[in-house]
Formats: C-alpha cells, structure tokens, sequence
C-alpha cells in the first residue's frame, strides 16, 4: 500500500492537508475515493488524485487553490466538480453524486473503484477502508465484479472500461459480467467517439490486452465496434495456416503480447530495441497493437481458391489498409493514429517479401533501403509485427525456420542501415530539392519527393556520382513522371 511520503505522493501532500484541515473547519468531510484508491493499495502511484466531499466542493477547491497558490480549473459545475493543479500534481474534487457516500460509491462502476479512505485518516495512516460493495476481496483476488445492477444502463462507455481494467490491471471477469456486458454493448453506439476511442487507446496499450481483447470477443462488443473482423469467421487460408482470418487476426495480436511479455526470448539481440519501441510512448503501442488486431481484415475481399485447400490473397496489405481507416474512425481515432495504424498494415507483408526475395537469391540492398525509407524509427514495430504475424500462423506447409528467417533479414537491414548512414554521413546528397525545381521548373510536392528519394539511392548504389549526373536522372526522371502511368504518380 502506498502511503505519504512515497514519489509524487510528496508533492501532493500540502495539498491533501490544504483540503482536510479547510474541510474540517467548515465541517464537511473528504475522502479519497475510486482509482486513486484502488492504484493505492495495490502499490501502483496515481497518474491523479480524486477526492469527494460531502458538500460544496467548487467552494472548497476555490479556497484550497487561494491558500496554495494553486491554479483553480471548474471542470463541470452541474456535477460540482473542479480540479487543482500545482507542481505538476492534478487533484480533482466532486461532490457526492447521491444523498450520501455509501449511495454514492454503489453507483459507481466496478467493486473496485467502489472505495473510500478519509482523507485525515489517510493523511495519519490509519487504515479505514469504506467499502459496502466487496471491492477489497475483489481486489485482493483480481476480480472484475459490477458495483450494481445499473451501473452500465447509466454509462454505457462502461462497457469499455470493462475491458480496460481486464487489460490494465489483469482482472477476471465475475460471473455474469460477460453476459451484463454483451447485453449492455449496444448502447455503445450512443457514447461519443472520442469517449470511446479514449477508453480504447488505454485498453489496448495494456499489458494483458490479449485477455481483454478476448473478453471483448466473447461478448460481441468487438463485432460491434469493428464489424469488419467477423468477415474473417469461417475463412480459410492456406496450409502456412491453421486458423482462419479472424482468429489469425486475434493470435497475432496474442503474439504481439507475448513479445512485449518477454522480447528478448522472440526478438533474440533485437530484443531491447523492441522492448524500447514498445515502452516508449503508450499511445504508440496501443496502436501497434490495434494494427496486429486489424493486420488481415484486407484478406476476405482479397482471397482467390487456386486448388484445393490453396488460396491467394494478393494485395492483402493494402486493401486492409484502406478498410482500416474507416474502421479507426469509427473508433474515434484521430488522423495521425489512423495513419499510422494503415501504414503499419500497409507494409506488414514487407518483411516477407524480402524474405522470399532472399531465398530465391534476389534480395538487394535497394529493397531493404526503401523498407527503412518506409518505416523509419517504426521499424522495430514492423518487426515485431511481422514475427507477430509469423507466430500466428503454424500450419503443416509453415517452414520450421521461419521466425529465425526473420530474425537473419533483420540483422541484415540492421547492418545495411548501419552501413547507410555512415554512407550518407560521408557523401552528403549531390542535389537539393531547390537544385532540381530550379533546374526543371517543377513545383514542390510528392513527385519531387520521390525524386530526390530515387536520386539519393542511385548516389548511393554508386549509379551517379556527380551533380550533373544527378539532374540529368532528375530531367528523366520528371519526364516520365509525365506519363500518367508512372509511378511517381501512384
């Protein structure tokens, strides 16, 4: 149990006092109650601090605020409600939402969060727990259990949260939750998109996000917020495969948890790189995993029979991409996230290709420069993606050798990167994109992109070695750009 004194618990400390002695002296009583409770005792520090009081909580923050010069912020005044924010501490403070405490915590959402500690006696350290609903054992025994009957008809975004915690905090289900929870699903579709995509973002950047996302599964509040994975029930693939399309989807993303569970035993000496990618922004690593989640929902559109038991999915990748942006914006997604999710479906097939380009003895420097062109700092999440993928998929044709095939082509794009950079370290560009618009009379834009993109490789390859060689492979290059077939014009 963390208590006062611990990390940045210290800084909220003049606070907490502030509040409890100006409660006392005006007889209201404070208490700390719901998240911030439940990360208490579970030694887990607080990102914030909630508190209720039993009346006049926007007076009460007003007064805190003047007397600790702190910046006062009225967050929703119907629900008195109003945060304080000093030292980079952020206390929030609501009054009671029902006639007293006790009605107030069985309103909330789950046992869990259904907790109260005076503020006083947790300032002494005295170990007065209210709790009316179970929520300690509950606790104590990692069980997710609805605080009451109604807690879901009066928040439907509940639903979500629901599978947060499963994903945060590693709680099982009650029984009876799973079927509270698909009965209440529906109503889903009345909560506002960025509320869910909220909820979703800090689900799926948990660290037991495969048991939530299964939970989500079993009660069908997965088909309603991305129909488009049922298209995969009942598809099957091909015999690199044992499962069909949606349950391929769904171990991918299985696999990507055991990964970031333990990278160094899948990602071998790429394992602290990948452990790095994956801890170094949530938001990030929610998205990565929702691009595993979606990785083949291009498949069932794409799939051709070629013989019994054989099919293609050609283009795959990028028809997934396209049916994922509408899939993200339905979760609330923004435009950068749903950009990124696309692009990291958009090139999850990479890796493979060059893996069968290495075993037919076609695998060419250029081909693993345009894969670190393409993806950047993102390419240890592409990696962990495609071994993902490549877990997920054991049926009888697999290869045995495959994740180690994946590991050798990164190891070789890790070396050439290497062997790129010193390169590009040493030889600047022949030409800058003013060189060339001046020297063609071409606007800026995508295809001037693409050209010095094409010019810097071919510097590289040892194909131009001068300035005027490389505007003379510009002049070409834009004359074909010309042609509407080309594709510096895709």
């Amino acid at each position: 149990m963390l208590l006062p004194g611990t990390s940045n618990l210290d800084k909220a400390r003049p606070i907490l006092k502030a509040l409890d002695g100006l409660a006392r002296k005006e007889g209201q009583r404070i208490w700390l109650v719901g998240g911030t409770l439940r990360d208490l005792l579970t030694n887990t520090e607080p990102p914030d601090l909630d508190l209720t009081t039993s009346s006049n909580a926007i007076s009460l923050g007003k007064k805190a605020a003047q007397k600790l010069r702190a910046h006062f912020i009225l967050l929703k005044a119907e629900f008195e409600t109003c945060r304080l924010v000093k030292d980079e501490v952020q206390v929030d403070i609501a009054g009671l939402r029902a006639p007293d405490l006790m009605g107030d915590l069985r309103a909330r959402d789950f046992t869990v969060n259904a907790l109260a500690w005076d503020l006083g006696d947790y300032l002494r350290g005295w170990p007065n727990i209210i709790d009316p609903t179970g929520g300690l054992e509950d606790l104590e025994n990692r069980v997710l259990r609805l605080a009451g009957p109604n807690v879901l008809a009066d928040d439907p975004l509940r639903v979500l949260r629901a599978f947060r915690f499963i994903a945060t905090l590693g709680l099982r289900t009650a029984p009876g939750v799973i079927s509270a929870l698909e009965k209440a699903g529906p109503d889903l579709a009345k909560v506002a998109r960025e509320r869910i995509a909220h909820e979703w973002l800090l689900g799926m950047a948990g660290r037991q996000v495969d048991q939530a996302v299964r939970a989500m599964q079993a009660s069908g509040v997965l088909t309603l917020l991305v129909p488009d994975l049922e298209q995969g029930r009942g598809i099957d693939q091909n015999p690199y495969h044992h499962l069909d399309v949606l349950e391929h989807n769904l171990a991918c993303l299985e696999g990507l948890a055991m990964i970031q569970k333990e990278p160094e035993e899948f990602m071998g000496k790429h394992g602290q790189a990948t452990a790095e990618y994956l801890a170094q922004n949530d938001r990030q690593r929610a998205l990565l995993f929702t691009a595993a989640l979606l990785h083949d929902i291009g498949k069932p559109a794409t799939r051709k029979e070629t013989g019994p038991g054989w099919a293609t999915f050609y283009y795959h990748d990028k028809a997934g991409a396209k049916l994922a942006a509408p899939a993200c914006r339905a979760l609330g997604l923004s435009k950068a996230d749903t950009g990124y999710i696309s692009h990291m479906i958009s090139e999850h097939m990479r890796p493979f290709q060059l893996m069968g380009a290495a075993l037919n003895g076609k695998l060419t420097d250029r081909g693993i420069r345009r894969l670190l062109s393409a993806l950047g700092d993102d390419l240890p999440g592409l990696f962990a993606l495609a071994m993902a993928d490549t877990m997920a998929g054991k049926g009888p044709e697999r290869p045995p050798e495959a994740e180690q095939r994946l590991l050798d082509l990164y190891d070789h794009t890790i070396e050439l990167r290497d062997k790129y950079l010193a390169q590009a370290l040493a030889a600047p560009p022949l030409v800058n994109g003013h060189d060339v618009m001046d020297h063609l009379g071409m606007p800026p834009g995508r295809k001037l992109g693409h050209i010095l993109t094409t010019l810097r490789e071919a510097q590289l390859d040892g194909r131009i070695k001068t300035k005027d060689q490389a505007l003379s492979l510009a002049k070409e290059l834009y004359a074909s750009s010309l042609d509407v077939d080309s594709p510096l014009n895709a």
